[in-house]
C-alpha cells in the first residue's frame, strides 16, 4: 500500500513539474513576442509576432485561467490585436477578461476598450452604445464612468461633425 502512495506522489510531482515548465516556456515566449513587438513599436510592422502573440496569451488563459497574470497577459493580448488592426479578436479578448475577471483592476478598461474600439475603428455607434450602457452597468463608480457618460453623448455624431459642432461653438 505504501508503495503504491508514494508512486502516486511520485507521479502527482513530476505532473505538476511538468506544468510549471510549461506555463514558464509559454511565459517566455510570450514576454518575447511582446518584446519584438515593442522594439518595433508598431504591430502593424511585426503582424506575424502579434498574430503569435495572441495565439500563445489565448494559450495561456486558457491552460492557466487560476493563474495571477492571466487577467493582464488578456488584456495586453487585445492591445497588441487592437494594435494590428485585428479588432475582432481584440473585442473577444478583452471581453474574456471583465466577464472572467469582474473585479480584476484591468477589467473596467477592457470593457471600456471594447465600446471604444467598436465606437472609434469599427464605427458602429450601435455596438458601441451597447458596450458603454454594459460598462455604466457593470462598473458605474469607476474613474472612467464621466468619460463613457460623455462618449454616449456623442457616439452618434461622425467625427466630422463633431469638428463642425466644435467649431461653431468657438
Amino acid at each position: 500500500m505504501k508503495i503504491r502512495q508514494i508512486f502516486i506522489g511520485l507521479i502527482m510531482c513530476l505532473a505538476i513539474s511538468c506544468q510549471q515548465n510549461q506555463e514558464s516556456a509559454l511565459l517566455k515566449e510570450i514576454e518575447q513576442l511582446e518584446t519584438t513587438i515593442l522594439e518595433s513599436g508598431d504591430a502593424t510592422k511585426e503582424k506575424d509576432a502579434a498574430k503569435a502573440l495572441v495565439e500563445k496569451s489565448t494559450e495561456y488563459a486558457n491552460k492557466f485561467p487560476d493563474d495571477k497574470a492571466t487577467p493582464t497577459i488578456l488584456f495586453k493580448a487585445g492591445d497588441v490585436a487592437r494594435g494590428s488592426k485585428d479588432y475582432g479578436k481584440a473585442i473577444q479578448l478583452w471581453g474574456q477578461l471583465w466577464r472572467t475577471y469582474g473585479d480584476h483592476p484591468k477589467a473596467p478598461m477592457a470593457l471600456f476598450l471594447q465600446g471604444f474600439t467598436f465606437d472609434s475603428d469599427l464605427r458602429d455607434a450601435k455596438m458601441a452604445t451597447k458596450y458603454y450602457n454594459d460598462f455604466l452597468k457593470t462598473y458605474p463608480n469607476d474613474s472612467l464612468a464621466i468619460q463613457v457618460k460623455q462618449l454616449l453623448q456623442v457616439v452618434e455624431i461622425s467625427p466630422e461633425d463633431l469638428v463642425k459642432q466644435f467649431k461653431s461653438e468657438q
